[in-house]
């Protein structure tokens, strides 16, 4: 009877531990290194080339590349410039926002202040359409030192939600130097 316990036992432990071991890479990430900024990244994610003005990173989800064009639908911009001289981090995200939203097709969604790495920023959720494309936008303004850092997150509508855990880890990661 002692020799079967201890043969349960032993496929007892050896079938808890192989449900402990996976072959699963979803929660495998990259880290972004250049131009004085660090984050991480998903790892099924790629760096991508960016022409946005005072764009620093960019990384995408080569999934969502619409063929078409060739660019991703799912992605990160990261974007800085100097505080102006004499303004602040509220003051210049506001100025940005006044017209914004008029007669521009960018629907607001939602205005929220949240903490990433311990600085205080602002968060700015909104839709537009383009191309016959509906995508949301989540911007990300911090300041670090003298410089404004923007996160700019955008998927396709109907992906937005599922992303927003790919979209954390990228903003709670962000570190300027």
């Amino acid at each position: 009877m002692r020799k079967y316990l201890l043969l349960i036992f032993t496929i007892l432990a050896v079938l808890m531990a192989s449900g402990c071991i996976t072959n699963d890479k979803s929660n495998a990430t990259n880290t972004y290194a250049q131009n004085n900024v660090t984050f991480t990244y998903p790892g099924s994610w790629a760096v991508a080339n960016t022409t946005s003005p005072d764009a620093v990173a960019a990384v995408a989800d080569p999934k969502s590349v619409i063929p078409k064009t060739d660019s991703p639908t799912t992605l990160v911009v990261i974007q800085k410039s100097p505080l102006p001289k004499g303004s602040n981090l509220r003051k210049t995200y506001d100025d940005n926002y006044a017209n914004f939203f008029n007669n521009t097709g960018y629907q607001k969604v939602s205005e929220a202040n949240i903490t990433t790495d311990k600085l205080k920023a602002f968060e700015n959720v909104y839709t537009s359409s383009s191309g016959g494309v509906e995508k949301q936008f989540r911007v990300v303004w911090l300041q670090n030192n003298l410089n404004i850092y923007v996160i700019l997150c955008s998927a396709k509508k109907e992906d937005f939600e599922s992303q927003q855990t790919n979209f954390d880890l990228i903003i709670n990661s962000f570190r300027a130097q």
